[in-house]
């Protein structure tokens, strides 16, 4: 890597990965995060494959030191009346960990060195060419820029004001609720009209919990909250429809699906990682994958160069492996998401075989749980509506 000074805009997973990559190459690193105190109360699941955790432990980014909940299938169900827990469509295999985000970022958290300066209730613009502005006017310069500020990027806007995150027309509610219930090593996924529903078990102190989302187009209202009630308990079976109209409302947000991925994730001395880069839709199940696959190759391609090469050959090497990667999940995720929410199908008639074909016909496994680290991803298709 070569010398200099690195500011990460961000202090969650991605900004900690990517605080991580720099410092183990020896550059002084600041952190720059807009919020206060501990980020470690966000209590949603996030999905890891195991072979994405596979590569992220060799790169000593992650290890077993985070509690993890095991998944070993994907269980497709659908409500009928048959049983309480619906009626089971297709056993897929899919091997997972899941994790709290909370905990996730603690993880990371513990392994940035002591010496990186982390500022939190920081918020920064960007400057000139490797400048970062601080709230009272302040402006630092560094070699690199590291925009890693997620959905709402400060740094992305920047650089690239034209790259706005485009509406899927729905939404996902998300919640967790306490799980007091047998071990469940499934993904479940309940198929409703023109919408999904995933559910999982997440590590929570001494217990568990069930992280749950629950996909669908919702129509204009204040208050959405009686949208969410009323279609869980028409068309969830009555067992997993009891453990979402249960969840306390302060335990549920909504979040609107987007997805974006820019033309460019560097510019001058600057880059863009995670969401800051690409917005994939979570069908795809590898958000916090991606953001610290992006962390790995920054560091991979600091090491490529060497002390005595130059930051432009660290951008641009960062640049054709992961732009290619990131446009790639965004195409995946997105037709996913047709699939899924906006096109489904009669789910009453589905047989494992037509799931199979189903779920074949979409290409979900060019990208479901993420790519391999280092692969060289691009089809030539456009990703822009």
């Amino acid at each position: 890597m070569p010398i200099g000074r690195v500011a990460v805009v961000g202090g969650s997973i991605t900004g900690c990965a990517f605080a991580l990559a720099a410092a183990r190459g020896g550059a002084e690193v600041t952190v720059y995060e807009r919020t206060t105190g501990e980020l470690a109360d966000r209590g949603v699941g996030i999905a890891l494959h195991v072979d994405r955790y596979v590569e992220l432990q060799a790169a000593g980014y992650i290890d077993d030191s985070t509690p993890w909940r095991n998944v070993v299938a994907r269980k497709w169900l659908v409500d009928d009346g048959s049983s309480a827990r619906g009626r089971l469509l297709w056993d897929q295999s899919a091997a997972f960990r899941m994790y709290n985000w909370g905990q996730l970022w603690q993880g990371l958290r513990r392994r940035v060195p002591a010496e990186v300066d982390y500022r939190g209730g920081t918020p920064v613009t960007l400057g000139a060419d490797g400048e970062v502005v601080l709230p009272d006017g302040t402006r630092e310069h560094y070699d690199v820029v590291v925009g890693a500020d997620g959905y709402g990027s400060a740094v992305r806007t920047a650089l690239f004001p034209a790259a706005v995150p485009q509406y899927a027309g729905y939404t996902m509610w998300r919640g967790s609720c306490a799980w007091e219930h047998e071990p469940l090593d499934d993904l479940i996924s309940v198929c409703i009209p023109n919408g999904q529903g995933v559910m999982y078990r997440i590590p929570d102190g001494a217990g568990d919990r069930m992280s749950w989302g629950l996909y669908s187009a919702v129509g204009g209202t204040d208050n959405p909250r009686p949208a969410l009630l009323a279609l869980a308990r028409k068309h969830f079976p009555p067992f997993w429809a009891d453990l979402v109209t249960a969840t306390p409302e302060s335990e549920t947000l909504i979040q609107p699906i987007n997805d974006l991925v820019v033309d460019a994730y560097t510019s001058g001395r600057a880059l863009v990682a995670g969401d800051a880069a690409a917005i994939a839709r979570p069908h795809v199940a590898s958000g916090a994958v991606k953001g610290i696959q992006d962390a790995v190759a920054f560091e991979t391609a600091c090491r490529a160069v060497g002390r005595d090469g130059s930051w432009d050959d660290v951008l641009a090497r960062y640049q054709a492996e992961r732009r290619p990667a990131g446009a790639d999940l965004v195409r995946v995720a997105r037709a996913m998401g047709y699939a899924m929410v906006e096109d489904t199908p009669d789910w009453t008639v589905m047989t494992p075989e037509r799931m199979v074909d189903w779920w074949a016909a979409q290409h979900a496994d060019d990208g479901f749980g993420g790519h391999a680290l280092g692969a060289s991803i691009g089809t030539g298709e456009s990703v822009n509506r």
